[in-house]
């Protein structure tokens, strides 16, 4: 499957993207800044800024994005607003993690 991870470079994204490519999928990588993933392609935006384009030919795109404080707790709405308007009348199917803790798989 061709992936892409929002939120790349955090703890789940990491690990989001380690599971990915040990099992031979195509990631991209979705950062802010440099990758730190093991993610081969990249695209370097915040993900308010991704456009339709950027998320053409994904078979999933997975949200690992966090926000932990009161002030930012809201961007997780928008956030997911925004995919939906993104991948409207697309196949691309969309996920959302909640934390790192939900990816314990040993």
């Amino acid at each position: 499957m061709k992936l892409a991870v929002i939120a790349a470079n955090g703890q789940a994204g990491k690990a989001i993207v380690e599971e990915a490519v040990k099992r031979g999928h195509e990631v991209t990588a979705i950062v802010r800044s440099e990758n730190k993933s093991q993610a081969e392609s990249i695209i370097k935006k915040d993900l308010f800024e991704l456009t339709k384009d950027d998320l053409t030919g994904f078979d999933a795109v997975i949200s690992a994005f966090g926000a932990y404080t009161p002030d930012t707790l809201p961007l997780h709405s928008k956030s997911i607003e925004l995919f939906n308007q993104l991948l409207a009348g697309t196949q691309t199917r969309f996920l959302v993690v909640g934390g790192a803790g939900s990816l314990y798989i040993d």
